[in-house]
């Protein structure tokens, strides 16, 4: 009985000490990913717009904002088209909001129905895509943005 017992407060104390290991790594992870959120989070608000309408701006040419609709794994925009040096803002929703848009020439990564804004600097056809895997139909999930 009393080799029991020994077992049983030996294994008690050896299951505590390791969930409070995995609670204490579980936590200072949380705290760097919530952090790295956050900074990312920041940068995408701050570097990359959306284009909807124009509008005509003095300094920098035109303010292009775009909603793109995403449901049953399409968007409802295959192309967007802007002009080299318009300033976009680009504005990602879907009802389930479980999508995303990716596009990676400009480091624009939406998750979520968001808006992000950017200067389309660069000239050329750059493929977006769902930067959230969210069913079968995820990889069709595809569009174009084109900069003339």
């Amino acid at each position: 009985m009393k080799k029991k017992m020994v077992f049983f407060f030996t294994s008690v104390a050896l299951m505590t000490s390791m969930l409070s290991a995995c609670s204490s790594t579980t936590k200072s992870t949380d705290k760097s990913s919530t952090k790295t959120t956050a900074s990312s989070t920041k940068s995408d608000t701050t570097t990359k717009p959306k284009t909807t309408a124009t509008t005509t701006t003095a300094s920098t040419g035109n303010v292009v904002n775009i909603k793109v609709e995403a449901k049953d794994f399409e968007y409802d925009k295959k192309e967007i088209h802007v002009k080299l040096g318009d300033k976009v803002k680009l504005t990602l929703h879907s009802d389930d909001g479980g999508h995303g848009l990716a596009i990676p020439a400009y480091n624009v990564n939406i998750q979520g129905n968001k808006t992000v804004e950017f200067t389309a600097n660069k000239k050329g056809t750059f493929e977006y895509h769902c930067s959230v895997v969210c069913g079968s139909g995820h990889m069709n999930m595809t569009g174009k943005l084109i900069v003339e």
